[in-house]
């Protein structure tokens, strides 16, 4: 009973969210496939809870709509991450062919569908009490195939997740970098998740150690957790997306370090850029234009400022500026931009007659929240914001 008022709040938390995200964007962002997404989850644990709570007795023809869930969680995620990281929108095509085992199963569990209502209540008061016996080999064949399908797909979103978090460094000073962190740690999780269910589905079919609807109920629960998590996600970045401009900026300058590094195997932070047609003249006078209109502008204080927006306020192009960033001011974009809003932050900290709370602080200073704030502060100060706060009400004091 209780795992089925869990599941059926983790649905109706789900609708709610997925309902949120298709008003708040437009068709073909990233955030309508995690509304699908969600939609997804939240119908397996509708159906979950259905059989627990009993509620499949009055709505029999709502339950088993979509069957083998696994076979649409994998596109749809892989299909949000793509989308999230700047590739173009799939065509209905494309999208056909990634769920092309989802139709496959959709089609022979139909007859299923059409029948009638006491046939199905019949069956669902057996499901529901759980399976116990050995399955057919076909039958766990398939399973095992889905659950590998389901793990390519997680892992290939991890991998191009961990691709651009490591360098939107270079791009963006926001927290997408702790976005993507957080995205890929779910995607990692729900892929360990899918090798737990393996080796438990292994350990009951095999050695009839515990029962395989223990297992479902595991990988149910670990679902609800998924559905808040990319739930909260969702609606904190519901438009985030790494622009095509972005996009065609990051394979350039991957391209122009590849073939730097290619042409030396000795120093490359030395010779990093040495082949530019830009001459060390230019590159300084980029680097005190940077300064100058960083300093006279305040553009640090936008919480989303990108490289790009950079080069538009300086009128230069997005791959010179992360060159001169790179070789004359030896940092990246996001630590350099980090670095004015916290000697910004650090004025604020510093008059003894504003009394901001730390939150306040962080958002007058460009960051969009206490805990990037807190980690760049600490970065580059080597304390956290109330510490230094503490040491300049200290000297205030013995003054």
């Amino acid at each position: 009973m209780i795992l089925g008022v869990l599941y059926f709040a983790a649905f109706t938390h789900a609708v709610i969210i997925a309902s949120a995200l298709i008003r708040r964007t437009s068709i073909g962002a990233p955030s309508t496939i995690l509304a699908a997404l969600l939609g997804v989850f939240g119908y397996a644990l509708f159906n979950r809870s259905s059989l627990l709570l009993g509620f499949f007795r009055e709505i029999p023809h709502a339950l088993a709509l979509i069957p083998m869930i696994a076979v649409y969680i994998g596109p749809l995620t892989y299909g949000y991450v793509k989308r999230s990281t700047g590739a173009p929108p799939w065509s209905a095509i494309i999208w056909l062919l990634h769920l092309l085992p989802a139709a496959g199963f959709w089609i022979s569990n139909a007859p299923f569908v059409f029948q009638p209502a006491a046939d199905k209540i019949a069956y669902w008061e057996v499901a529901g009490q759980g399976q116990l016996t050995p399955l057919p080999f076909a039958t766990i064949a398939t399973f095992l195939l889905v659950k590998a399908h389901l793990t390519t797909y997680l892992v290939l979103s991890w991998r191009r997740l961990k691709g651009y978090h490591l360098r939107l460094a270079d791009l963006r000073a926001d927290d997408s970098q702790s976005v993507l962190a957080q995205l890929s740690v779910l995607i990692l999780s729900l892929a360990a998740l899918e090798a737990v269910w393996v080796v438990l589905f292994a350990m009951q079919q095999f050695f009839g150690i515990g029962a395989l609807d223990h297992v479902n109920r595991a990988w149910l629960l670990f679902m609800a957790a998924i559905v808040l998590s990319f739930g909260y996600l969702g609606l904190r970045q519901s438009s985030f997306l790494i622009t095509p401009e972005e996009r065609a900026l990051d394979t350039l300058l991957r391209q122009k370090r590849a073939s730097i590094q290619t042409e030396s195997k000795t120093d490359t932070d030395t010779i990093k850029y040495l082949h530019s047609a830009l001459p060390d003249s230019a590159a300084d006078e980029i680097a005190a234009l940077i300064e100058e209109t960083l300093s006279e502008k305040h553009l640090y204080l936008n919480e989303k400022l990108t490289l790009q927006q950079l080069a538009e306020a300086i009128d230069a192009k997005p791959h010179l500026l992360s060159q001169v960033i790179n070789q004359r001011m030896q940092t990246n974009f996001y630590r350099l931009i980090n670095g004015y809003r916290v000697s910004h932050a650090s004025g604020l900290l510093d008059d003894p007659n504003l009394t901001w709370p730390i939150e306040r602080i962080a958002v007058e200073s460009g960051f969009s929240n206490r805990v990037t704030f807190n980690k760049a502060f600490k970065d580059h100060l080597g304390c956290t914001a109330s510490h230094y706060r503490k040491g300049v009400r200290k000297k205030a004091q013995a003054s």
